[in-house]
């Protein structure tokens, strides 16, 4: 099987886990929009995609599927993702080191990382907020990382929010 497909399967299990419909939507919406924000930044950057895919499906899962604060949800997310790689065997310890790294750090958008794939996913996670719908504000935080993704895509804000 492939290890992005497993991955996907175990992260759709948990959200189908969730009581509210509205929570399982935005769950899916949500991981399944980073997780292609990331792959298309990994072929950008020229690193392996399957790596950012996978950190970005597993970046925010203790929110979801165990309803974890904002403030711890990054490390637990990360423990989740390291017990769930580790346990499927097609990870190698080097990679389960860069996702969890990558989930562990995402939550802090204004520190660059020396580490690409942190930089993937927070820039993921920044496309996957604002292109949900560019009329929501988004954290002053996100607003700069914006600002850079933006004009590495070649975008101005204005054309994307008055479309």
């Amino acid at each position: 099987m492939d290890r992005l497909e497993m991955i996907r399967m175990k992260v759709d299990r948990m959200i189908q886990d969730l009581a509210s419909k509205s929570e399982r939507k935005f769950a899916y919406i949500h991981l399944y929009g980073t997780s292609q924000f990331a792959t298309m930044l990994a072929v950008r950057h020229h690193v392996d995609a399957v790596v950012a895919a996978v950190a970005a499906m597993l970046h925010d899962i203790a929110s979801y599927a165990y309803n974890v604060g904002e403030a711890e949800h990054a490390k637990k997310s990360a423990e989740i993702a390291q017990k769930l790689l580790s346990e499927s065997d097609m990870f190698s310890k080097e990679e389960i080191k860069l996702i969890t790294h990558a989930i562990l750090v995402h939550s802090d958008k204004q520190t660059k990382d020396d580490n690409i794939y942190a930089e993937i996913l927070k820039d993921a996670d920044v496309m996957s907020h604002y292109f949900y719908n560019p009329k929501i504000e988004i954290t002053d935080k996100e607003r700069v990382r914006l600002y850079y993704i933006l004009e590495m895509l070649e975008l101005k804000e204005s054309e994307v929010s008055t479309n």
